[in-house]
């Protein structure tokens, strides 16, 4: 019981969540950095993204699951207000570790969904504002779940006693409710371009402050310009990385998974948990995420990582994401006459 309990302390508090820079606007625009798109017509970038979850318990570090994707991005409009860019599919490999079920289902799921590709729209900044192929995203999507969870609980018929198929349906459904929770669950995306259209002071802030909770949080964020002597990078190019942690008093502790619990599992075996739970001596926990972006001097991203890290009842678990380029082309910028960034 005591693991399942912390299975779902860590689910209840590892929700996708909004990058925490976001919070360090500034207004002074003489001293900060402003991370503006300027791309172009054609522009051609490819990533390669990690998303890594592993558990470390008496400093031993499992990997639970591990997923290497690669991915293009072209910008096939480029207007004053603008952009227009194209999110193709190139690779993608998923490990489960132990559980080669569920590396067997999701890989062929997200061989499936290489048959798709994502149009975003973004405003004169980059700030995502809508999927131009929404219907057929929303479409294809719920198609794949569907074929997730035939597979799932045909092989594991026992999972529907304590997380019944339709609520578990139901919650994933909701992930593609309309563009802005597909916006908001896609995580490669938004490590891109949730900090476009936003500004940093220069130097180093630090503040404690609470969050939407009301958890006491202390951050510090650094922001700055990389002076780069390496041959791909360029003496314009810009930097913000953060540190914030968030500590979860132990009264609130019982009442987010209780909800979380309530959300998730049957009635049977939330009411045995929620019993569980209440008998449990918890901690304060703490919740510490780690930000690094790196852009080019057009706003182009160049590596981008963010590490999650929860720590609650002497175990901690680790979501890192990474998302660095590994060939571009860029486009003319200005007139005609003018010389582009060299192609890569």
């Amino acid at each position: 019981m005591k693991k399942l309990i912390l299975s779902l302390l860590f689910g209840a508090l590892a929700l996708p969540s909004v990058a925490q820079l976001m919070t360090a606007q500034q207004e002074n625009k003489d001293t900060t950095i402003n991370v503006v798109a300027f791309f172009c017509k054609n522009d051609t970038l490819t990533y390669q993204y990690q998303d890594l979850r592993a558990k470390v318990k008496d400093n031993d570090t499992i990997v639970e699951r591990q997923m290497l994707s690669t991915f293009q991005l072209i910008v096939r409009d480029s207007t004053a207000t603008s952009y227009e860019i194209e999110c193709i599919p190139l690779e993608t490999k998923v490990d489960f570790g132990k559980d080669t079920l569920m590396t067997h289902i999701m890989q062929s799921l997200v061989e499936a969904t290489g048959d798709i590709n994502t149009i975003i729209t973004t405003d004169e900044y980059g700030r995502i504002e809508h999927i131009k192929n929404w219907k057929e995203i929303k479409d294809f999507s719920r198609k794949m779940i569907k074929s997730f969870l035939d597979s799932l609980y045909s092989c594991r018929p026992q999972l529907n006693e304590a997380l019944p198929r339709a609520r578990f349906e139901s919650q994933m459904t909701l992930q593609f409710a309309d563009e802005k929770a597909y916006i908001e669950n896609s995580a490669d995306l938004k490590l891109l371009f949730s900090l476009h259209g936003n500004s940093f002071a220069i130097g180093k802030t630090e503040s404690d402050d609470t969050d939407a909770h009301g958890w006491p949080e202390q951050t510090t964020v650094v922001c700055g310009y990389d002076k780069s002597s390496e041959e791909y990078g360029f003496e314009d190019d810009y930097f913000i990385s953060g540190r914030t942690v968030t500590t979860i008093p132990k009264e609130d502790l019982k009442e987010t998974i209780g909800n979380y619990i309530n959300l998730t599992l049957s009635d049977e075996y939330a009411g045995k948990v929620n019993d569980e739970i209440k008998k449990q001596e918890l901690e304060d926990a703490t919740v510490t995420d780690v930000e690094q972006y790196s852009y080019f001097y057009n706003g182009w991203p160049s590596e981008m990582e963010h590490l999650k890290q929860i720590e609650i009842m002497g175990t901690k678990i680790i979501d890192y994401k990474n998302a660095i380029w590994t060939s571009r082309v860029w486009g003319i910028y200005g007139n005609q006459g003018e010389s582009s960034p060299t192609d890569i």
